[in-house]
């Protein structure tokens, strides 16, 4: 076995006009292999601030494309609010987080939740009467089951498309909107901050 076979393959490159020297004038840099990583081993801040700057990287994260004061909208609100990146996507997917080429704001609407229970309601009276067709039918026993489990696991993958676009991203702009209330109010009555 070479040895070579287990030592990282090193690229090297002069970005410079002139030989580097190294110990004086030399550098190193890492550069990671996906955007994945990058995302991973990069502070929030400065992927904040990139994000703004680069409309690619913005785009991974937050999966929309918009022109420049809009994405320094999008950051200043996540920042605000003390979102995360998957936060603001689910928000954005749920119709509370709006973000157009014209700007970026955050809407709580009560039509939300309201809509989410609608939407447990018909799905659990759809899925009960047909699991109750099932069970009194004449199939036979396996048939039965089968049948009960597959609905059973559409009921729950359904229950939780649900939770995910409505009922969380409820619970986060209140959480969120409660949590900037709060922390106003304190600073109103201390502005010290003590």
């Amino acid at each position: 076995m070479n040895s070579s076979e287990h030592e990282p393959a090193i690229t090297q490159f002069n970005l410079g006009e002139r030989s580097r020297i190294a110990g004086r004038d030399y550098y190193e840099g890492r550069i990671p292999d996906s955007i994945k990583v990058y995302l991973a081993i990069t502070a929030s801040d400065r992927l904040d601030e990139e994000a703004i700057d680069n409309e690619r990287l913005f785009y991974y994260r937050f999966g929309i494309d918009v022109r420049r004061p809009v994405r320094e909208q999008v950051v200043a609100l996540k920042r605000q609010y003390g979102l995360t990146d998957a936060e603001c996507r689910w928000l954005r997917h749920s119709g509370q987080f709006s973000i157009n080429h014209e700007g970026a704001k955050l809407a709580p609407d009560r039509v939300v939740p309201a809509a989410a229970w609608f939407y447990a309601f018909v799905l659990a009276y759809y899925f009960g009467s047909s699991l109750l067709l099932i069970n009194f039918s004449g199939a036979a026993s396996w048939k039965q089951s089968l049948g009960s489990l597959t609905l059973v696991g559409l009921w729950f993958g359904s229950m939780w498309a649900i939770y995910r676009l409505f009922w969380a991203p409820w619970r986060w702009v209140k959480k969120s909107v409660e949590a900037k209330a709060l922390y106003s109010d304190t600073q109103l009555r201390h502005p010290s901050g003590t």
